[in-house]
């Protein structure tokens, strides 16, 4: 078994930090050995879970929104009904009026 060769690939957010990338040569799989500070992964899920956080309480107020709006709306519709149906009683009692003149 020959010695793997050592490429250092640098990351683009993080320049200083190499990736080692070794191939072993008898069955030639590539075997990749990262390291990644763990500070840095902490913040970003941190900073994650803030965001998912924000979204989650964006959703619960649209949900709400909705709900009211659909309210609102049934309100709306049962008002019309009867106020439609009060608008076809008076006027057939106005026709039933007119007929026995």
């Amino acid at each position: 078994v020959m010695a793997a060769p050592t490429i250092h690939v640098f990351a683009e957010e993080n320049l200083g930090d190499p990736i080692d990338i070794k191939v072993d040569i008898i069955h030639l799989e590539p075997v990749t050995a990262v390291a990644f500070p763990v500070v840095p992964i902490q913040e970003e899920l941190t900073t994650l879970r803030f965001w998912v956080d924000i979204a989650e309480l964006e959703n619960a107020s649209l949900r709400a929104r909705i709900k009211t709006t659909e309210a609102i709306e049934k309100i709306t519709r049962n008002r019309e009904r009867k106020a439609r149906d009060k608008m076809e009683r008076q006027f057939a009692s106005v026709q039933e009026s007119q007929q026995l003149d």
